[in-house]
């Protein structure tokens, strides 16, 4: 069942960098269920807004109809440079790098390990998935997914406890995987979160190549901004916060006005720290509480 448009994440913060602005051309890179796009669009600025997500196309439709600034793309967002966008240059461009409601409830795809559903956490359509990934993968590629993704200590002694099931019998759903977690004798470390939270983060994001993809973006993005445009991002987990913030400090602007990268351009970095959603933004939104935005200007 298609949900109405989810609640975006940290939009008071978002819209802080551009409150007094007007008219903005704004690159929503991550539509979604629409919710930052509606609150640019609210303000009166131009969206031009991209998503794999068949769902999202459907409420860019239902948003048009009330808000006619807006242009959608169906596409991934590092393909950015292979699209005919009406406007070349952006003021504003969002990458928020979070799932849609939609995506997590949807059983299809399986991002859960509250509910059971067949192995897969594959979201944008492509080959490679979770059960494939659990069936098929030798020791060391399993020990690489669990250690580099999951950044899961025991990582090799999980891998071989795996091996050891699926020798037994295939894993086919998630409730099987979350069993051979608990029984593998792995210490998960935390205890706030859930113990099968890592190997999950590491099978999605093998499955999707959601690091290379943010990679394959931040290579291209710098050639679709205006002078003093900014370009805002949200991660949620370490691993994509560390890409984000060294790409920010590879390529700041030096005090004596030079570029870190030795280019012809670079950003001034807003945010020294990542900004977090407020307590009241968790308590009504637990879903933002791992949240991180960290936002640049462009300087060319």
């Amino acid at each position: 069942m298609i949900r109405d448009q989810h609640i975006p994440i940290m939009t008071n913060e978002i819209l802080s960098f551009i409150n007094k602005k007007k008219n903005l051309s704004i690159l929503d890179c991550t539509f979604g269920g629409g919710g930052h796009s509606k609150k640019f669009l609210e303000k009166g600025h131009f969206v031009t807004a991209i998503d794999q997500d068949d769902n999202s196309l459907i409420f860019a439709k239902q948003l048009k109809k009330n808000f006619p600034n807006i242009i959608f793309y169906k596409n991934n967002f590092k393909n950015i440079d292979l699209l005919d966008f009406d406007t070349k240059k952006f003021n504003f461009i969002l990458l928020d790098l979070g799932f849609s409601s939609n995506q997590l409830d949807d059983n299809d795809i399986g991002l859960s390990f509250k509910k059971n559903s067949e192995l897969n956490m594959n979201y944008l359509g492509g080959d490679l998935n979770a059960y494939k990934i659990i069936n098929y993968y030798d020791m060391e590629e399993l020990k690489r997914v669990f250690y580099v993704y999951g950044e899961i200590n025991q990582a090799e002694k999980l891998a071989k406890y795996i091996i050891n099931q699926r020798s037994i019998k295939k894993i086919n759903t998630n409730f099987e995987f979350i069993e051979v977690l608990r029984e593998s004798g792995v210490n998960f470390r935390s205890k706030k979160i859930h113990f099968a939270t890592q190997a999950f983060q590491a099978l999605r994001i093998e499955s999707n190549h959601e690091l290379e993809n943010l990679e394959i973006f931040l290579k291209k993005v710098h050639s679709f901004f205006e002078i003093n445009a900014y370009l805002a991002i949200i991660s949620f987990h370490s691993l994509e916060d560390r890409i984000v913030k060294n790409y920010f400090k590879d390529n700041k602007v030096k005090k004596n006005n030079t570029f870190q990268n030795n280019k012809d351009w670079g950003y001034e970095i807003l945010t020294k720290k990542p900004l977090t959603p407020s307590k009241l933004e968790v308590i009504e939104n637990n879903r933002s509480r791992s949240a991180k935005l960290r936002v640049g200007r462009f300087i060319n």
